[in-house]
């Protein structure tokens, strides 16, 4: 797949979400890695409205550190951006990250320590976990959840340092509490695929509290 065929691709994603009320106004971001080069990725620009994206609204922004890439005139990245690069640095198979603010997922409380910046959260052994390529019968598995700071690339280091000491997660997502998930996929299709998961899980997690 080209890249306008993924920057269209996510397009249709972010019309889709904001339909769902995954993502309501300039709320959440999406990125794809470029295809011709996967030392880049593309990432919503900030500030714009999910329901009415385009694909000139993508920026372009080195997986490696950050640093911006290319952008149309006006438009800057995501204010999250520092997350999807630390994925995407952390894990060179990734093709796509998502991130919506889902009511579920803000519903859902667990304390988080600032100090501490994450836990492990249970995971319940349902179904839907099979989305995700894990087959065992009832795993015990966990997810991590970081503390939803307001200055995001402390956010990013605290993922960037759970990835180090604890290892990448075994399921595709974490989520920062009180904001929402986030999602990543070999393809942007599985990426997808992981996120309509987490959403149902959340949905069940929501509902046993």
């Amino acid at each position: 797949m080209d890249l306008i065929s993924s920057l269209q691709e996510v397009t249709k994603l972010s019309h889709l979400y904001y339909s769902r009320q995954w993502m309501f106004a300039t709320a959440g971001n999406l990125s794809t890695r470029d295809p011709s080069t996967k030392e880049q990725f593309w990432i919503t620009a900030s500030g714009k409205h999910k329901g009415e994206l385009k694909v000139t609204d993508f920026v372009s922004v080195s997986a490696s550190d950050g640093s911006l890439v290319q952008a149309n005139e006006g438009l800057k990245p995501s204010a999250e951006t520092s997350i999807h690069q630390v994925l995407y640095s952390q894990m060179p198979e990734v093709g796509s990250c998502l991130h919506v603010h889902t009511i579920d997922s803000n519903l859902l409380e667990f304390g988080v320590e600032k100090a501490e910046g994450y836990r492990e959260i249970p995971i319940p052994p349902i179904e839907i976990i099979k989305a995700f390529g894990i087959w065992d019968e009832k795993p015990n598995l966990t997810m991590p959840v970081f503390y939803n700071h307001t200055h995001v690339p402390t956010i990013a280091n605290e993922i960037k340092r759970y990835f180090t000491v604890e290892g990448i997660p075994k399921v595709p997502f974490l989520l920062i509490e009180g904001h929402g998930p986030t999602v990543w996929g070999k393809t942007i299709a599985e990426a997808n695929k992981h996120l309509e998961a987490v959403h149902f899980l959340l949905q069940v997690m929501a509902r046993r509290i």
